[in-house]
């Protein structure tokens, strides 16, 4: 390239910039006011359906002719671009195209402004349309974060701010009157302390409650295996087994003073032994004694019994349980 041609295609780039736009439309006032309301129902129209999101509709650019107030002479010009438009139309035909209602409420928002500037005053629409925009916008996932509260969470807070306003006047007063504090502070331990006392004594109680079932129970179970042992010694006695009889009436009184606690249950040990684990003198040793005697001279002794020996074994069980 020569150097000539090099002069010429710097100087036309320098010139440039200052040619018109030749595809800007011109237009006057109310011609740039009536495409600001088409280009609002056109938002509008894409914010219902997105298949109405047509960049096409959006129009020419426009240069916009001002007539500056007093001199029809004096005329002021501004360009008019929509290429902000177009772009968020065509990402707005996506449905689920991300931030879409957001894009859309601030394209409307920009046309509202623009209409205002022109027209010095807002569309009688405008704050219905403002509230809708608004409500696109906390409707998203991340502003939906308050839930509307239950009865019983209202009473909640209505108490809580009771027992507030209660501890509130409370130190109000206690400024005025300094006894209130510790008066206060005593009263509470001393009620805390009630309570512990009592929750003490109420668990003593049930533990005691708990022993004396448990031995009662315990008891009941021997005094049955004892009345076992005599129906036995009775059904033996109604065949005139007279040794088995007794063998039964003094197992039954071993039972029946195990039941009472005078020794722990082993079945190792003698009758002597057994004798041995009662006081020495008491009417039960005596007793005791007496039904061990018959029993080992019949049982141990291979003597033969009869229905005097079974008497007298009776009757000395019989003693024993009210000794």
């Amino acid at each position: 390239m020569s150097r000539i041609q090099l002069h010429l295609l710097a100087f036309l780039v320098v010139l440039l910039p200052a040619v018109p736009a030749l595809a800007l439309r011109q237009s006057n006032v109310e011609e740039y006011t009536a495409h600001l309301e088409d280009l609002r129902l056109l938002v509008q129209r894409c914010q219902a359906n997105a298949s109405a999101c047509d960049p096409a509709q959006a129009g020419s650019d426009e240069q916009v002719s001002l007539q500056s107030l007093g001199s029809s002479a004096n005329v002021n010009q501004f360009e008019a671009r929509y290429d902000w438009l177009r772009n968020t139309l065509k990402q707005a035909r996506d449905p689920s195209a991300k931030n879409r209602d957001r894009d859309l409420a601030a394209a409307a928002n920009r046309l509202e402004d623009a209409l205002q500037d022109v027209t010095g005053q807002r569309p009688a629409s405008s704050f219905a349309e403002a509230r809708r925009h608004a409500d696109v916008i906390l409707g998203h996932p991340e502003f939906v974060t308050v839930d509307e509260q239950s009865v019983w969470e209202r009473l909640i807070a209505r108490f809580f701010l009771w027992l507030d306003s209660l501890f509130t006047d409370v130190a109000s007063f206690g400024q005025r009157s300094p006894w209130i504090g510790p008066l206060l502070e005593w009263g509470l331990s001393l009620l805390a302390l009630a309570g512990l006392a009592l929750w003490a004594m109420r668990t003593f109680q049930r533990q005691r409650l708990a022993v004396h079932l448990e031995a009662r129970r315990q008891f009941e179970a021997w005094e049955e295996a004892s009345h076992n042992w005599r129906r036995l010694a009775e059904e033996q006695a109604a065949q005139h087994n007279w040794r088995e009889a007794v063998h039964c009436l003094y197992w039954a009184s071993i039972v029946m003073l195990e039941g009472r606690r005078y020794w722990t249950p082993n079945r190792s040990r003698t009758p002597r032994e057994y004798l041995r684990l009662l006081e020495a003198g008491s009417p039960r040793w005596v007793l005791l004694g007496q039904q061990t005697c018959g029993f080992e001279r019949i049982w141990y002794g291979l003597n033969p019994a009869a229905h005097r020996d079974y008497q007298n074994a009776l009757d000395l069980y019989e003693q024993l349980r009210i000794a």
